[in-house]
This record gives C-alpha cells, sequence and structure tokens, in this order.
C-alpha cells in the first residue's frame, strides 16, 4: 500500500525515476518510426540554423554597403572583421537558443513520439483528433516548455553565482522536478488530466521525478547536445507515467493502468 501512495524508501524512489530515463534509450533504438520521430527536431533546427546563416552570409556584401559607400579603402577591413565576428556569434547565439528551439520546432513531434511510446508499451493509446485546435496547443506547450528550460537555466545560474552550496543544491533539484513534471505532460494531457490533479501526481511521486529529471537537466546544459537530451525526457516521462499510474488508486474517468519500466 506504500508504494500506491507514493511513499517508501526515497533512494529506492529516487532510482526508479532514474531507471526510466536510461530506460528511453532502448525505447527509442528499439524503434524506426521513434528514432526518427527523435532525431527529426534536432535536424531541422540545424538545417535551419545553417540556412540562417549562409543567407546572412550572402548578404553580407549589402549589409556592408548599408554602413560604407562602395570603393572606401576600409570596406575590405570591415568585410573581413565581419566574416570572422559573424561566426562567433553565430555560434554564442546557437549556444544559448539551440536547445530552446528545438523544443519549439519539435512541439507536435513530441506528442507523437509520447503516443508512440505509449503505444509500443501498452498496446494501444487514447488518441486525439488532429486538428487546428490540438497543433495550437501543442504549440503553447512546447513555448512553455521552452520558457520553463529558460528560466530553470537561469535560476541555476543565479544559484551557482551565489556559492552557496545548499542554494543550488535546492535550484538543481527544484529545476529537475520542474522539468520531470513537463515531461509528463504529455500523457497526463492525453489522459485530460486537471492541472490540480497533476500537482497532486507531483507531490506525491517527487523524489521519482527528481530521479527522471537531474540526467536530463544535466544533458539540457550542455550546449547543441543538449537537444539529444529532449527527446529522451518525453520518453522517460512517459515511462515513467504508464508505471506510477499503475500504482495509483483508480481515478474516475481515466483508463486502464499501465506496466512498469
Amino acid at each position: 500500500m506504500a508504494a500506491r501512495n507514493g511513499h517508501g524508501f526515497f533512494l529506492v524512489r529516487l532510482l526508479r525515476g532514474l531507471a526510466c530515463a536510461f530506460r528511453a534509450f532502448g525505447v527509442i533504438f528499439s524503434s524506426r518510426r521513434l528514432f526518427l520521430l527523435t532525431l527529426a527536431p534536432f535536424l531541422l533546427c540545424l538545417v535551419l540554423y545553417v540556412a540562417f546563416f549562409a543567407v546572412f552570409l550572402l548578404l553580407l556584401d549589402d549589409v556592408v554597403d548599408l554602413v560604407i559607400a562602395p570603393g572606401a579603402w576600409w570596406r575590405t577591413v570591415l568585410r573581413v572583421l565581419l566574416a570572422v565576428a559573424l561566426p562567433v556569434a553565430f555560434v554564442i547565439l546557437g549556444v544559448f537558443t539551440y536547445t530552446l528551439s528545438c523544443f519549439v520546432v519539435a512541439g507536435p513531434l513530441y506528442e507523437w513520439l509520447s503516443a508512440g511510446v505509449e503505444r509500443q508499451v501498452t498496446g494501444s493509446v487514447e488518441e486525439e483528433p488532429f486538428g487546428i485546435r490540438n497543433m495550437v496547443i501543442d504549440f503553447g506547450r512546447a513555448i512553455g516548455l521552452a520558457v520553463l528550460i529558460l528560466l530553470i537555466e537561469v535560476c541555476v545560474l543565479i544559484a551557482g553565482l551565489l556559492l552557496v552550496p545548499v542554494t543550488t543544491v535546492l535550484a538543481l533539484m527544484g529545476s529537475a522536478v520542474l522539468l520531470a513534471l513537463e515531461c509528463l505532460d504529455y500523457p497526463m494531457g492525453r489522459r485530460r488530466m486537471p492541472v490540480t490533479e497533476r500537482l497532486a501526481f507531483a507531490g506525491r511521486h517527487a523524489w521519482e521525478l527528481l530521479g527522471l529529471g537531474l540526467p536530463v537537466l544535466v544533458g539540457l546544459m550542455v550546449p547543441f547536445v543538449g537537444a539529444a537530451f529532449l527527446p529522451i525526457g518525453v520518453v522517460g516521462g512517459t515511462l515513467l507515467f504508464l508505471q506510477l499510474d499503475r500504482r495509483e488508486p483508480p481515478q474516475p474517468g481515466r483508463g486502464g493502468p499501465g506496466p512498469t519500466c
């Protein structure tokens, strides 16, 4: 009964969430469709960023012309400086925005990824009809999650600058739980769980969410590579929710329990 109510030794619960994060790798590579859904946002954002940079380079002469009249002797010097500075600025911009951009672009794709994982694990999934409304909801969720990740990064950075170990650890733990809760939002949303029920669920299983969120949070802090950890969180969050939902008491209007991780 303790397990059903979300209680138990905290280390076991922490490892349960951590196990789902690592199991996500196996689930993704076990299906070609899931692997492509995982890879698509990363490649799409890469193409968009490279295309944007290439267009800017092609327009470099026009940009220089706006500043210096053609024929000026130092026009060539400025062009060389811009040719060096632009790639550096592009890399810096990518470091701070690439992961967030992947989340925005991948909103609907991650919904399909989560549904595909649930179908593979349980054999069925509660599908929502495709339509403009659901696309808007998925896009809004993706933007909200991108904003949350940005706020998490800022909070962790501020906590780290304070050089107070307790503050830094608490900021990391709180950020990991929030990130994991957002990853669980996909299966929760398909079941139309009210916000209050989602928060109550997170409160009962905070240690499991911490175990899932920590490796994803650490991965997100790595520039560019962090974007690859986004689908790991979505898949791991779906697996964790199916496991924890199985242990929950029956809820009115909810589907059947799922298997464990």
